[in-house]
């Protein structure tokens, strides 16, 4: 062979050998990629670790995670003598806001419609009204600054069911009843993963069995998965693919809310206050109602807490009662807490001071024939907010089983004023009163209107939001005020009645504008350089608050006070109230 065709013959062989090296780098690269691609898109068998579990838990090593609605709770549950409890403060916000601790006295109390429950700290023993029961375990416990209630105590007066789970060892509790809530069932089988990739480690496997509780993502790739509570409370994401449709559930526990019966009249409440401040005022009844007209209650204001163990001042009159009732009216007498002998924050934290105001009051309408108490505690702070609530539960109880009348009196519903609860005040008591005055007051840095037409109707609406309307009676102002600015900062005010008020304006020539939204006259003059303005209180405005009754479906009007208005008042209120 020549060296030409030997040439040829070596470089066709090179080039065989490079073809084939580059075919088997493609070959192993494209293996590689394949390789690669299935191992990327295989997910991941591997499951979390017993430590990642109890980290998941917040497994402490003493006490019981708790599992309140398939989400895992900071509370905890402890267990003595083999019994479970919950921790008061949770039981109070999740599950029974009923349930109140007296931390002054350490007493457990819950109350029904009829009924007052109460257990000492460390006792099995509790008491319904004066019944003695007996249980196996202690119902309340302490542990350093912390209370605990006998879970099996719990769920005798609650809307919850619960199930003891382990490893780790967990309580899983339900309530709600009613309540909606979203889930999602695996289509056969699926995996709850850490997070939104299936090579996450696996938190729980699961079937179509299993039910999934739709939890909010806060992952970045929530269009293919869902972030899910598991029953028993394991949190993680499963694949949208693995599932079915999104279905909405409802809870059922099997509880019944307690029914809590109250008296309704079957008429308009047309009420007035009668400022009663001595024993010989109580004659002044005749003269208080002398120009009253379709009046069918009236309010005494003869009770005041007098001093810090929940015992009351009275000048209660049953002269004064069987006077009311020959004239058509029954008396809801009035409890104010503006006695400067008493705290609020020393009568309503303790059950035993709270229990001498509630008798009595309750001892004082009975031995009078007193048809109703009107409370007016208008010093409350949110501090004690719950001692006050409790106190009005417990009361109801007691007039509940006695026939009396409960209405209780509440600022005009605003933010600050929320604590007063006047939702529970709505399932509780009879009668919820709006004080639809004093918009603005001697204590307001701008002058204003006392109750205009507008600020009415919006405390009328909030309220309405949490208690029933034919529970509600709205008070209208019998006063006004006169503001005084001088070099046009305010210097004073004065309350004045009505009649008293329109006098001073016409006398000094004010011209009186009528301003629809306020539903008021309006009127100001100057005298020695000092401007005086009044929003003025006339038959024309109170017809206007009159008749929001009809409006808004309301049980009635009261009036603030008797005395301070005209005969014509009446004879506008009449027409809406007879």
């Amino acid at each position: 062979m020549s060296t030409d065709k030997m040439k040829v013959a070596v470089n066709k062989q090179k080039v065989i050998a490079t073809l084939i090296g580059i075919g088997i780098i493609i070959i192993a690269t494209v293996a590689f990629i394949i390789e690669e691609n299935i191992r990327r898109n295989t997910p991941s068998k591997k499951h979390i670790s017993e430590n990642e579990i109890e980290e998941m838990f917040g497994v402490d090593g003493e006490n019981m995670v708790v599992v309140f609605n398939d989400i895992i709770d900071d509370a905890k549950g402890y267990v003595f003598d083999e019994k479970i409890y919950l921790e008061y403060e949770f039981v109070k916000k999740n599950i029974n806001s009923r349930f109140y601790w007296d931390n002054n006295e350490n007493i457990l109390i819950y109350t029904t419609p009829t009924e007052i429950i109460k257990s000492d700290v460390g006792a099995k023993e509790y008491y319904v009204n004066k019944s003695k029961n007996v249980t196996d375990y202690a119902i309340v416990k302490t542990k350093g600054d912390k209370v605990y209630v006998a879970i099996e105590y719990v769920k005798l007066y609650s809307d919850m069911l619960y199930e003891v789970m382990e490893e780790p060892d967990r309580i899983c509790i339900t309530s709600g009843n009613g309540q909606e809530y979203e889930a999602v069932y695996a289509k056969k089988s699926g995996q709850v993963r850490t997070g939104t990739h299936i090579k996450k480690s696996v938190v729980r496997d699961v079937t179509s069995d299993d039910r999934l509780v739709l939890l909010p993502n806060d992952e970045e790739q929530d269009e293919e998965w869902f972030k899910v509570s598991t029953n028993g409370g394991y949190v993680g994401y499963i694949k949208k693919s693995q599932v079915g449709d999104v279905k909405t559930e409802v809870i059922e526990t099997g509880y019944e809310e307690p029914v809590y019966t109250n008296i309704k009249k079957d008429f308009t409440i047309c009420m007035g206050w009668h400022m009663v401040t001595t024993e010989g005022a109580n004659s002044t009844i005749y003269d208080a109602t002398a120009v009253t007209k379709g009046m069918n209650v009236i309010s005494p204001t003869w009770f005041r807490i007098s001093d810090n163990d929940g015992n009351i001042s009275s000048i209660a009159d049953s002269t004064y009662v069987q006077r009311a009732h020959q004239m058509g009216m029954e008396v809801w007498a009035m409890v104010d807490d503006q006695s400067p002998d008493s705290s609020d924050d020393k009568v309503f934290t303790y059950t035993s001071k709270r229990e001498n105001l509630e008798n009595a009051l309750l001892s004082e309408a009975i031995e009078h024939g007193i048809d109703g108490i009107n409370v007016d505690f208008e010093y409350i702070t949110e501090d004690i907010a719950e001692d006050y609530i409790q106190f009005i539960r417990e009361f109801s109880v007691k007039c509940r089983n006695n026939g009396i009348v409960l209405s209780i009196d509440n600022y005009v519903s605003a933010s600050y004023n929320k604590f007063y609860n006047r939702e529970e005040q709505g399932k509780v008591a009879d009668y919820v009163i709006i004080m639809g005055y004093d918009e603005h007051t001697k204590g307001s840095k701008e002058a204003g209107s006392v109750a205009s037409l507008s600020w009415v109707k919006e405390g009328i609406e909030n309220t309405l939001l949490e208690v029933p309307s034919e529970k509600v009676i709205n008070a209208v102002p019998f006063y006004t005020r006169i503001w005084e600015e001088k070099d046009g900062k305010l210097v004073g005010t004065r309350a004045l009645g009505l009649v008293d008020a329109m006098d001073e304006m016409e006398a000094n020539g004010a011209e009186l504008v009528w301003i629809d939204v306020l539903g008021q006259y309006y009127g100001e003059y100057t005298v020695g350089g000092t401007l005086c303005r009044s929003w003025l209180e006339d038959p024309r405005s109170i017809e206007e608050k009159a008749k929001l009754i009809g409006e808004y479906n309301l049980a009635g009007i009261a009036a603030w006070r008797l005395g301070y208005e005209d005969a014509d008042v009446w004879n506008t209120i009449i027409k809406y109230t007879n």
